[in-house]
């Protein structure tokens, strides 16, 4: 089966901490949470990450929100966050007493198409795909931003090894669930990679260093990042 494609995708994510085992965690997590969502309109699917060992590259700040579930959708988030209201309110999905409360979370809807690698056309699922985020900041006008980004920017970094495909998103109109934390966190490129991630990164740092890659002066540094790696499968949603 093909990793999945979207005419329009959106995502949600999750961060959560936990106080225990994380076997316990990820069970409950793979076995009850993610599968009350999976039938909801739109759903593709859900996928768990964690930060990897991965050194930032230079000059970055590094996050750390805890553990990540992704998921995934076609159009709006919208039937997704009213289904999981709907489930948290009626008491159908109940969060265990060992989340830390309050939970980090973001609607994410991309304003960019997707830069396809020739290896995502060849991949049977995105189970071992890693990812690294860059949030960013940026002064001027949205256009000249976007133009750069998306006809030099984004081009330079799918020459990296491993690159599969990379997507621009700001954060949705569509309002936040009860009780959560929305980091506000600007601009995010997602780069999804194939793999370890070490040759993605040395590929970066050594254009930044090279001066084969110049960040404009339109944007704000430090910017914010992080790399991370699978703890699940890719659980994809019947359609």
């Amino acid at each position: 089966m093909a990793a999945p494609t979207f005419d329009s995708r959106s995502l949600f994510f999750a961060w959560s901490t936990y106080r225990t085992d994380y076997d316990t965690y990820a069970k409950w997590y793979d076995d009850e949470h993610i599968p009350q969502v999976m039938d909801v309109p739109g759903m593709v699917g859900a996928q768990r990450f964690l930060l990897a060992d991965t050194k930032p590259l230079p000059g970055v700040r590094a996050l750390d929100f805890g553990h990540l579930a992704i998921y995934e959708m076609e159009g709006s988030a919208q039937p997704f966050r009213e289904e999981v209201k709907r489930k948290l309110i009626s008491g159908e999905m109940v969060l265990p007493d060992f989340m830390n409360r309050p939970f980090q979370a973001l609607f994410l809807d991309a304003v960019s198409e997707p830069f396809l690698s020739d290896a995502f056309a060849e991949a049977e699922n995105l189970d071992d795909r890693h990812l690294f985020f860059a949030w960013s900041r940026h002064t001027g006008d949205d256009a000249t931003f976007a133009k750069w980004y998306d006809e030099e920017h984004i081009p330079q970094i799918m020459s990296a090894p491993g690159m599969l495909r990379a997507q621009r998103f700001e954060v949705s109109d569509v309002k936040p669930l009860p009780g959560v934390e929305t980091p506000d966190l600007g601009h995010l490129a997602i780069y999804e990679i194939a793999g370890d991630l070490e040759g993605f990164r040395a590929e970066v740092k050594r254009q930044l260093i090279s001066g084969e890659m110049v960040l404009p002066d339109f944007m704000i540094p430090p910017f914010a990042a992080m790399f991370l790696k699978p703890v699940s499968p890719f659980f994809l949603a019947s359609r």
